[in-house]
């Protein structure tokens, strides 16, 4: 993945997070460090795929998928994939 694609990806990444927490009645911007070092886990398992979760509660996947140009980061918010979530602690 080049520098620009990853800084791309990493940005999105931030923006659903925010909005996440914004969701859930967070003030991102009020957040101290140690909260979010307290608070905020990302999950990065064998395929790659990762969950960030707020106080245990899954509220972003990634998933890689490989396509003809390299890597495709899919994003799913809580809300689309509902119950079917995995949980952080599983």
């Amino acid at each position: 993945i080049s520098p620009d694609a990853a800084q791309a990806v990493a940005a999105r990444v931030e923006e659903l997070l925010r909005e996440q927490l914004e969701e859930l009645g967070e003030s991102p911007s009020e957040l101290t460090p140690e909260a979010i070092s307290s608070f905020m886990r990302c999950e990065v398992h064998p395929d790659r795929s990762m969950i960030y979760a707020w106080k245990d509660l899954p509220i972003l996947r990634l998933v890689p998928e490989q396509s003809a140009g390299g890597v495709v980061w899919r994003m799913f918010t809580r809300e689309e994939y509902g119950d079917d979530a995995p949980r952080a602690d599983s």
